[in-house]
């Protein structure tokens, strides 16, 4: 089962973005790692503080099976998931949090066509259902009864969540009730209120179990950068809001690039379409030359052209290193993109892209993406948790943090050096925005427990080497300069924990003076 990394913080509806604050520089301050000392164990402390994390939901569900069901066990299993899937978006009408509707045409008042949901005072604790992480665990046919079923689903919500849901709970749902996910009854289940209700309802009882986070982790730039080449898109959707926030986030990206350098393939923003190219900057990573671009697309670009709108939003995912949607979003929803939904990209076709094996980061910035958004470009042959890592929202989204999370992800230091950013940092600086924090928007990242703990840029055949400072050693952000217990300095390689240290090395908590700055490997 899939793992999610969380911290900080419209059930089968797009819904998304309203606001955009001041960008933040791209360019990181770049502190040296000459002067560091090894701090002794047992002095550090390692304590890692998150307000959200991913729950496992356990219970049992009884299933009707016809003779025929009961003789063919593909059909059983068939009968069995959509009964599975009809709990699970149940669970996600009472889960997750809801509102009234949204004033898109900023008269001040929300009409009756403007109403998202009609049963706001039902549920309510801020969480989100995994959609696609049901597993069937055991299956009891014995007798002329109904059918049952032990399953688990994941879930994800504040970290004080078996307090507010308990850890044995109830979900009501009508009696009997079954779903095909090929066409989900979207109203019907958003609206789902059992006071209200008046057919005959079932309970289903359950127990909930918190999971464990994964250790902190680097996205992969090192294969990112590997053939010089760090291409990321930024893919908006359109805001059907009057204020249009797709259009002055997009906007915000272009002066944000603009303003860190890159070469800008238009003279202003109103100028830029879609074929204008990419903002463009040359640095290094590793002490390699590498080209940095930048793409921008939104919905005004396309007004003629919806078909190659859906098509270029595929290819770009399928192509770049980083990929960025931002836009209205939700359970078995996919890209938003106009207004007609004539360019919409299904959530289905995320698993059928020509996607290859290339490590990925996807970034999908709109309502409730933890849904089934990551789950569904696993499903594509070519990408597992191997090769591509998925930043998705728990609750609602504002397409806040964009900015600041593309300056992280494009960071350079002291003489245009690319400074990797680690997924703890990144995630936790779009939880702590303002306005997400206000919010209650959790974002997290999925993926990560594969990937490495080591620094990408590190120089790993040049550990236990004489060294004066850093730079003798390899990439100043990625290799470390210390004083072994001889005295005598030696190389090692910057790390977030034992788990990146090669054989033959051991982890050690870096300080400079009295304060903890960081971790890294080093020979005994």
């Amino acid at each position: 089962m899939r793992h999610l990394l969380l911290t900080a913080a419209a059930l089968l509806s797009a819904c998304s973005a309203a606001s955009t604050a001041p960008s933040d520089a791209a360019t990181e301050p770049t502190p040296s790692n000459d002067g560091l000392t090894v701090v002794p164990d047992n002095k550090a402390d390692n304590y890692y503080s998150s307000v959200a994390a991913e729950f496992e939901v356990t219970g049992t569900l009884p299933v009707a099976l016809t003779a025929e069901e009961r003789a063919d066990e593909a059909l059983r299993d068939a009968a069995v998931q959509r009964r599975l899937t009809a709990f699970g978006l149940y669970l996600t009408a009472y889960v997750t949090d809801k509102f009234r509707g949204i004033d898109k045409n900023d008269d001040g008042v929300i009409s009756d066509d403007e109403v998202f949901f009609r049963n706001d005072k039902y549920g309510g604790f801020h969480a989100m259902v995994r959609n696609f992480s049901l597993e069937t665990l055991e299956v009891s046919t014995e007798g002329e009864a109904d059918a049952q079923v032990k399953f688990t689903i994941d879930l994800a919500g504040p970290r004080d969540l078996p307090a507010a849901l308990g850890a044995s709970f109830e979900v009501k749902m009508p009696k009997g009730k079954t779903v095909d996910t090929t066409s989900v009854p979207r109203g019907e289940i958003r609206n789902f209120d059992p006071s209200t209700y008046t057919g005959e309802l079932e309970s289903v009882a359950c127990t909930l179990e918190r999971l464990p986070d994964p250790v902190n982790a680097y996205p992969a730039y090192d294969a990112f950068v590997a053939d010089g080449l760090y291409d990321l898109t930024l893919f908006y959707g359109h805001d059907y809001n009057a204020s249009r926030s797709d259009l002055r986030e997009a906007e915000a990206a272009f002066d944000l690039l603009k303003d860190a350098g890159f070469s800008v393939p238009a003279e202003s923003f109103s100028a830029l379409t879609a074929a204008s190219g990419p903002f463009v900057r040359e640095g290094t990573a590793n002490g390699a030359p590498i080209r940095t671009e930048v793409r921008i697309f939104h919905s005004e670009m396309f007004t003629t052209d919806r078909r190659g709108q859906h098509d270029l939003a595929l290819s770009e995912l399928v192509a770049r290193d980083v990929f960025f949607y931002n836009g209205h979003a939700g359970p078995y929803f996919g890209f938003y993109l106009d207004e007609a939904r004539a360019a919409t990209v299904n959530y289905a076709e995320f698993a059928t892209a020509p996607m290859t094996d290339k490590q990925q980061l996807v970034i999908a910035q709109g309502c409730q993406t933890y849904s089934q958004y990551a789950d569904m470009l696993y499903a594509n042959p070519a990408k597992s948790e191997d090769n591509l890592d998925v930043i998705t929202t728990v609750n609602y989204s504002y397409g806040q943090g964009t900015e600041r999370l593309l300056s992280q992800l494009i960071a350079q230091g002291a003489g245009g050096a690319h400074a990797p950013v680690d997924f703890y940092a990144l995630i936790d600086a779009l939880n702590d925005d303002w306005l997400n924090e206000r919010k209650g928007v959790f974002y997290g990242v999925m993926g990560i427990d594969g990937n490495s703990q080591r620094h990408p840029y590190a120089a790993v055949d040049r550990v236990g080497e004489a060294c004066e400072v850093v730079a003798d050693c390899g990439d100043p952000k990625g290799n470390v300069c210390v004083a072994g217990q001889d005295g005598e300095k030696r190389c090692g390689v910057a790390a977030l924990g034992d788990g990146g240290c090669p054989e033959g090395t051991a982890f050690v908590q870096l300080a400079r003076g009295n304060t903890i700055t960081s971790g890294a490997c080093v020979a005994p």
